[in-house]
């Protein structure tokens, strides 16, 4: 077993082209001995925002724990908010953008590719 405080995991900017204001922490991986999935913990602050994307070899399963922002699938927008369970196959699209004044924030479990 594995405890870890969240505050005490880095925050590190995300890649992805058009990417704002968001931050990822990545709460259990490989290195922790996980090995089949991975937490993530995402931080979109106001005026943030992850653009819309998908990936063709992996789902998601995202927990929201702060905060509410649109989610985007490139066509449609959904308001999603603290307490939402998602998930988001292999290639669909999405995106969030945080309008509000507060954080936003959700936990994110990918499989680990081998």
């Amino acid at each position: 077993m594995k405890i870890k405080k969240i505050e005490e995991v880095k925050p590190e900017i995300p890649q992805m082209p058009g990417t704002k204001n968001v931050t990822i922490q990545w709460l259990f991986t490989k290195n922790d001995g996980a090995p089949h999935y991975a937490m993530r913990l995402f931080t979109i602050k106001p005026g943030g925002e992850i653009p819309v994307h998908s990936h063709t070899d992996m789902e998601h399963e995202i927990l929201i724990i702060e905060g509410e922002a649109m989610m985007k699938d490139g066509i449609s927008e959904v308001l999603v908010k603290r307490g939402d369970a998602l998930l988001i196959l292999p290639n669909e699209k999405h995106g969030f953008t945080n309008n509000s004044n507060i954080p936003f924030r959700f936990i994110c479990v990918i499989p680990l590719l081998k």
